[in-house]
C-alpha cells in the first residue's frame, strides 16, 4: 500500500506593504481515483460541515427518485440544483421555470427571509420543492429536519459519501436546510469518486459551469479552465474538486475566513496539477488585492503550500 504523503498546513498570508500582517491556516486532502487518501496538508481529519459542497449529492436524490425525469428536466436543471449561483438573470429565469413546472411560485422558496430566486441556493431549494410536489409531501415545511425531503437528501448524502447516516453530525445551513459534517478526507474521497457516483450531475456541472456559480467565480472558472473537472465550494472555507485525472481534492480554511478561501483552494490546486492550470482569471482569484477605503491596492493575499 502506498504511503500517504504528509505536509504542513497551507498558510494564507495577508501582506500589507510587504509585511505579513495576518495568517490564515488551511488543511487539505488529496484522494486517488480509488478514493484512498494519498496526500495530506495539516490535519484533514478535522470534521467540518460540507455546506453547499453537498448540493450535488442532494441533487442526486431527486435524480434517483424520478423527480427530475417526472418534470422533464435535464442538464441545466441538474447544474442549478447543485449551484451556489450569483443570482444572475440566467439563474433566476431557470429557477422560476422549475418552480412553475412544479406548480409553485417564488414565494414558496424558504432560502431567505424574503423569498427570491436570486438567492444563491434557490436552485437547490427548487429541487427539494419539486420532490415535495412529486411525492405529495408538505410544501411549506420542506426545510424541517424531520421532513421526508430532508430525510431523503440526508440518506442520499450518506450513501454517496460512504458514511453511516446515523453518525453524520448535522446542523442548519445558512439557507435553512439540513447540512452535514464529515472529516475533510471524506470530502476528498467522495469527489475523487464523483464521476462514478454522480455521472449525470458531474456532466451537467461541467457542461454548464456558468449555472453552478457565475462568470468570474472560482467554481465556474475552474471548470472552464480544466475540461473534465468539477469544482464546488461550501461556506466557511471548504472547496472540493473532482480533477480531470480522477483524483479528488478538498481544502478547508480552518477559521472559515472568506477572504482566504480562494487563495488556499487555488494554491492547493496549482500544487497538485502544476502552474499550467492557472489561467489569468484564476491567478487573479488566487492572489486578490487588499484595498484601503479609497479603493487603492495596499496589499495582497498569498497562499503558501508546503511541499
Amino acid at each position: 500500500m502506498p504511503r500517504t504523503a504528509q505536509h504542513p498546513e497551507i498558510l494564507v498570508q495577508a501582506r500589507r506593504g510587504g509585511t505579513v500582517e495576518s495568517v490564515h491556516r488551511a488543511c487539505a486532502a488529496l484522494a486517488g481515483p480509488d478514493g484512498e487518501i494519498v496526500a495530506r496538508w495539516g490535519d484533514p481529519g478535522m470534521v467540518t460541515f460540507w455546506r453547499s459542497a453537498a448540493k450535488p449529492l442532494q441533487a442526486q436524490a431527486w435524480l434517483a427518485d424520478g423527480t427530475v425525469a417526472h418534470f422533464g428536466w435535464g442538464a441545466e436543471e441538474l447544474a442549478v440544483m447543485s449551484a451556489s449561483h450569483e443570482g444572475l438573470d440566467i439563474h433566476v429565469t431557470l429557477v422560476r421555470r422549475m418552480l412553475a413546472d412544479a406548480g409553485l411560485e417564488e414565494r414558496d422558496l424558504r432560502c431567505a427571509a424574503v423569498p427570491t430566486a436570486r438567492h444563491g441556493c434557490s436552485g437547490n431549494h427548487a429541487g427539494f420543492l419539486a420532490a415535495c410536489v412529486r411525492h405529495g409531501w408538505d410544501v411549506p415545511t420542506y426545510q424541517r429536519p424531520d421532513h421526508p425531503a430532508q430525510r431523503t437528501a440526508s440518506r442520499s448524502f450518506a450513501a454517496l459519501a460512504g458514511v453511516d447516516e446515523a453518525a453524520v453530525a448535522t446542523g442548519v445551513d445558512g439557507c435553512g436546510i439540513v447540512c452535514y459534517a464529515t472529516p475533510v478526507t471524506v470530502a476528498a474521497a467522495t469527489f475523487a469518486l464523483l464521476p462514478e457516483l454522480l455521472p449525470e450531475i458531474g456532466a451537467a456541472m461541467r457542461t454548464h459551469p456558468e449555472l453552478v456559480a457565475g462568470p468570474g467565480t472560482m467554481d465556474t472558472e475552474v471548470m472552464r479552465a480544466l475540461p473534465g473537472a468539477v469544482s464546488k465550494y461550501g461556506a466557511e472555507g471548504l472547496s472540493c474538486f473532482s480533477l480531470p485525472d480522477g483524483r479528488g481534492l478538498a481544502v478547508k480554511v480552518i477559521d472559515g475566513a472568506p477572504r482566504a478561501h480562494e487563495p488556499a483552494a487555488l494554491a492547493a490546486l496549482e500544487a497538485v496539477l502544476g502552474p499550467d492550470v492557472m489561467t489569468p482569471e484564476l491567478r487573479r482569484l488566487a492572489r486578490p488585492a487588499i484595498e484601503n477605503d479609497l479603493g487603492d491596492a495596499v496589499g495582497e493575499l498569498l497562499a503558501v503550500v508546503p511541499e
